[in-house]
């Protein structure tokens, strides 16, 4: 291998090159701002690199899309042929690589399926409370019912439908009753890097060990942060070296990347406090000794705050500080969108990267969705990403739903038929609806012979239908065009949609009782409830490279009309800190 092919190792440090290079089996921990997606990153390129006539896969598990998409730009910024590099979620694995070619061998799923989203799921439910006769609680799970679990089971059955869950539960299954499965996967692959470990759950664990012990050649990198394990609460663990080594049946070497390039030191040592699992972090990057600024506010009222947050973000942008470098965040969208729409308002000039409520909903596994999206975005941009849309939407229709395709269709023939489906009247709905039939005529796909795709049609214009509806939005092109178009600006997100971004200034608001920690954990276990209340913190507080500012808002209140009291361990953290 010549040296010259992997100069991108020269922009680590000794620690991360050390990391790259290894040929271990590794737990790694990482603290926030320490590279730890910089340095999975640059593994996966020099591997790639290094085996660049192999077949074999490099894999990166990553928590979220955003995640995956992000490691695959910084891959193709090396000119990294992603040819033998796969990064995706532990779903989409499980369906690229054992559902769809071995859908056959179960018999739950070997007729055809369709993957069903919350708006489907939850219209189930609700329709078999009904039929039940079971009156709900408020925020209870209906699937908490035995009697609701089994007529949902016996629906999506009848239906050949499966939903988000049922994709790991079935991928188990195969890989448990057929060795051959086993057998074909793990020889696909060299590498699979777990991005987030701590977030993953126990079926996970067994899907991705099922595999490594059928060939112990594939190399493990499980990569996070035990204090940023913030998906406890939907099955979410961070294994140890113990308990990996049994299940794995193999000897993983555990080791960290220490010192934060991200953040000041008064930062580090504001969010430290917040730590589940104590270590001493040191700022290493070049703003590591500036002051900054962190403020604690419990004095302003919720009506006020698109107001406050305006002039804070006024101030930032007048000291120099760029746009995408300022994070607006809060624990729930519904307490995001009203300040949002404000902000807005208030500033006219300034660009936000914020979610819209637009009549599509992000659901990268429905075909319907994903040809809306090659629909409505620019055509001329980032037409890799729109080959590999292409590509899955023909995946689905072959593999999910059973379909025979004509020879000529491949995703050249699909980009076509959908960039040249006919615009009506500017109308989104109606130029979706035209897309829809132009492109499945010319596929020679009659819907009314196929009812599983004709169902999850008319389910997702129902989605449409109702946001439209609900939301009070208009159906003209615009509408449907801004949710796929690219933003850029202040960022507002939700406390989870944050986890592993950075800004120069974080503001963060919604710290209160009920909110952080949620109400489930404010009368229950209380050592759990501090735990839980503190990563969320951790994660909040450590986007922040410079700035934080922190609001407890005044006049928030239950439903029963009792006030919201700021988050205990905040309040009492930041007395400490002299911020009170």
């Amino acid at each position: 291998m010549d040296n010259g092919q992997l100069w991108f190792l020269n922009d680590l440090n000794s620690k991360q090159k050390e990391i790259c290079i290894s040929d271990k089996n590794l737990i790694l921990t990482a603290c926030p701002g320490s590279g730890k997606t910089r340095t999975l990153t640059y593994r996966l390129a020099f591997l790639s690199t290094s085996h660049s006539s192999s077949n074999k896969l490099n894999i990166a598990i990553t928590y979220t899309n955003r995640a995956s998409e992000e490691i695959k730009s910084r891959l193709l910024n090396f000119n990294i042929d992603l040819r033998n590099v796969w990064a995706g979620t532990i779903h989409q694995f499980c369906l690229e690589f054992i559902i769809r070619p071995y859908s056959m061998y179960s018999k739950r799923i070997s007729r055809g399926y369709r993957i069903i989203d919350e708006f489907v799921k939850s219209k189930y439910e609700n329709e078999i409370c009904d039929q039940l006769q079971i009156q709900l609680g408020f925020n209870e799970n209906p699937l908490s019912y035995p009697a609701v679990v089994e007529e949902y089971n016996k629906r999506l059955e009848k239906n050949k439908e499966i939903d988000f869950n049922m994709i790991l539960q079935i991928s188990h299954d195969l890989l448990i009753q057929n060795e051959f499965i086993r057998k074909n996967l793990s020889s696909m692959l060299r590498s699979i890097h777990v991005d987030e470990y701590q977030d993953t759950n126990e079926l996970q664990y067994h899907i991705l060990a099922n595999i490594f012990r059928e060939n112990n050649a594939i190399r493990f990198f499980f990569i996070g942060d035990i204090n940023q394990a913030i998906y406890g609460g939907i099955g979410g663990v961070a294994k140890n070296k113990a308990e990996l080594d049994r299940l794995f049946n193999t000897n993983f070497e555990v080791d960290r990347l220490d010192g934060c390039y991200r953040s000041t030191q008064r930062v580090i040592n504001f969010y430290s406090k917040f730590q589940v699992d104590s270590s001493s972090v040191s700022a290493m990057s070049e703003i590591r000794a500036r002051t900054g600024v962190i403020t604690y506010d419990k004095v302003t009222n919720k009506a006020d705050i698109p107001s406050k947050i305006a002039t804070i973000i006024r101030q930032q942008l007048e000291l120099g500080i760029p746009e995408n470098e300022i994070c607006v965040v809060a624990p729930q969208w519904w307490l995001l969108y009203p300040v949002s729409n404000s902000l807005r308002e208030i500033l006219p000039d300034v660009s936000f990267d914020a979610p819209d409520v637009t009549p599509i909903k992000y659901d990268p596994m429905n075909v319907f969705y994903l040809i809306s999206q090659i629909k409505f975005s620019e055509p001329g941009r980032n037409s890799s990403l729109r080959k590999r849309i292409a590509n899955e939407i023909i995946s689905m229709l072959l593999n999910d739903y059973k379909l025979t395709l004509p020879d000529y269709v491949d995703c050249y023939f699909v980009l076509k038929c959908i960039n040249g489906a006919m615009i009506c009247d500017e109308n989104g709905m109606k130029t979706f609806t035209n897309t829809v039939e132009s492109l499945l005529s010319l596929c020679r796909i009659n819907m009314e012979q196929e009812m599983n795709l004709k169902k999850a049609y008319i389910d997702f214009l129902n989605k449409v239908e109702q946001r439209i509806i609900t939301h009070k939005l208009s159906v003209d092109m615009e509408s449907f065009n801004k949710f796929f178009r690219e933003k850029n600006g202040v960022v507002i997100n939700s406390y989870h949609g944050v986890k592993g971004e950075e800004y120069t200034t974080v503001i963060a608001f919604g710290l209160l009782n009920g909110y952080i920690p949620n109400w489930n954990l404010i009368y229950g276990d209380n050592n759990k409830r501090v735990i839980e209340t503190s990563k969320l913190l951790y994660v909040v507080c450590s986007r922040a490279k410079q700035n934080l500012y922190l609001i407890s808002e005044q006049g928030r209140t239950t439903q029963k009309g009792n006030l919201l009291t700021p988050t205990e361990e905040l309040a009492r953290w930041c007395a400490e800190f002299a911020l009170d």
